[in-house]
């Protein structure tokens, strides 16, 4: 009645194919879009993933509007730092548009997971850390994190203009001085 219907393993298997076939992401960013977005939106992601702004401490409603947005900037740092240019999706930004190389991160496999599947989708997982009691956020999230983002600032420092002029000096200095 409706002809040959492709099951759900060909289905995939001819997405996969698809997408095996796209060309590459051909998208280099100008000198004035990477300075442009290193001060909108890289400084950014570092100073709210590490900054914790005044909050009632006894208010767990608060902590965890603080937390989830800690989460969120991590978890975009964490795609800026681990991914090559020439893997980037789209226009994304990442850190080897700036002379950093990409390098996966070490961390706990949990955590990956986490970021990926809960902090931005509701799913049926999330139900393994309530019932065995490991809801809150891991640390080392943003700890295995920390580092990473110490030597991307270094690195700015060290290399200077075209990127960090000597009027943002004091600005990357400063964010540097607060994670060290």
């Amino acid at each position: 009645m409706f002809g040959k219907m492709e099951t759900t393993n060909q289905l995939c298997l001819r997405t996969h194919l698809m997408n095996c076939e796209r060309k590459p992401n051909s998208f280099v960013p100008t000198e004035r879009q990477r300075i442009a977005l290193l001060y909108d939106s890289v400084f950014y992601e570092i100073l709210y993933a590490f900054g914790i702004s005044h909050h009632d401490w006894t208010d767990y409603c608060a902590w965890e509007h603080v937390n989830f947005s800690r989460m969120g900037h991590a978890r975009a740092l964490y795609d800026f730092f681990e991914t090559p240019a020439s893997k980037r999706q789209q226009d994304d930004a990442v850190s080897e548009d700036y002379g950093f190389a990409a390098r996966k991160i070490d961390r706990p496999a949990n955590d990956r997971i986490r970021l990926n599947k809960q902090l931005f989708h509701l799913t049926y997982a999330r139900l393994q850390y309530s019932e065995s009691g490991t809801k809150p956020w891991p640390n080392t999230i943003l700890s295995c994190l920390h580092e990473r983002c110490v030597e991307f600032i270094r690195h700015l420092l060290a290399n200077g203009t075209p990127f960090v002029g000597p009027q943002e000096v004091a600005t990357w200095q400063t964010l540097l001085d607060r994670l060290t």
